[in-house]
């Protein structure tokens, strides 16, 4: 029997090896509260972990494309906002300029007023905001517009991924709210200059020209704004979606990598509770034998 009572003791220090080793892995989690250490661990979980770190990343890779889009695009809406309000204020002045009743000082005074407000549209049109002018497509680094109110800008778009395939416009085409010069669009400065020149010269019919075209320059506006606001209520959208995979997908890697305290703490109990039985046993085995029996 020399040799069964050698094999049930090689069987004994295996399971005993085998019970420390899950008593030392049980403490060392309960002690960092992390249940994957290694990979070998666990391949599964661990390759789901990688999964959802790389997309933990991009998640967080969205939320800065979010926020530049957000600035963006509040930025450009305000903008027009004010740059609307100076168009409306152009129309009384020259609703006011064809009153019969008007001076040559009178019209000088309202062709004054036009210059100013032309020019602080102007300022508005080459609006800048971290570190970039907002309207001039591509060509970010220098303003859209000259000192001669000519377009000098691109008409490209400025496009933020927010999502897994998702892309939205942060800025608006260059010169699609001003005017880039061409007969694609109302030339709003140009509109502003010739409704000066009229008034000026008390031009009644040209003034209803001018007048009839600015009308369109405020309607150009107030659809680029329109487009604005789609692509800002597609980032709110985007917001939301990546809101809820910011706090998602922390969780999911916490459920795969943190320890179960309550079943940790049970499986080490029950884990003691056998090694001890197993050591009890092996006492058993060992008493009244020589350790030349085992060899």
């Amino acid at each position: 029997m020399r040799v069964s009572d050698k094999l049930r003791y090689n069987l004994s220090q295996t399971r005993i090896s085998k019970f420390r080793r899950q008593q030392l892995d049980l403490s060392a989690q309960l002690s960092s509260g992390v249940r994957l250490n290694r990979p070998s661990e666990d391949p599964l979980a661990s390759k789901k972990m990688l999964a959802l770190r790389s997309e933990n990343r991009r998640v967080e890779q969205y939320t800065r494309s979010l926020d530049a889009a957000d600035h963006l695009l509040h930025t450009a809406d305000q903008t027009l906002g004010e740059a609307t309000n100076g168009l409306f204020r152009i129309k009384e002045i020259g609703i006011r300029s064809i009153n019969g009743a008007n001076t040559a000082n009178d019209l000088r005074f309202l062709g004054d007023e036009l210059a100013s407000i032309r020019d602080f549209v102007r300022n508005l049109a080459n609006t800048r905001t971290n570190n970039r002018y907002i309207f001039g497509g591509f060509i970010s680094q220098t303003p859209p517009y000259d000192n001669a109110n000519n377009f000098v800008g691109d008409t490209n778009t400025t496009r933020y991924e927010v999502g897994d395939g998702e892309l939205v416009d942060a800025t608006i085409v260059g010169g699609s709210a001003f005017g880039d010069g061409t007969l694609g669009t109302i030339d709003i400065f140009d509109n502003i200059t010739q409704l000066e020149t009229h008034v000026r010269a008390g031009d009644v019919p040209n003034i209803e020209t001018e007048l009839q075209r600015l009308e369109n320059g405020i309607e150009q506006m107030i659809q680029v704004r329109q487009r604005i606001g789609m692509q800002m209520n597609r980032v709110d959208g985007a917001r939301s979606v990546n809101e809820y995979l910011k706090i998602r997908l922390p969780e999911s890697i916490s459920e795969l990598r943190d320890v179960d305290f309550p079943k940790a703490v049970s499986d080490l109990s029950l884990v003691e509770n056998t090694l001890q039985a197993t050591l009890a046993a092996s006492s058993r085995l060992m008493k009244g034998r020589s350790l030349l029996d085992y060899m």
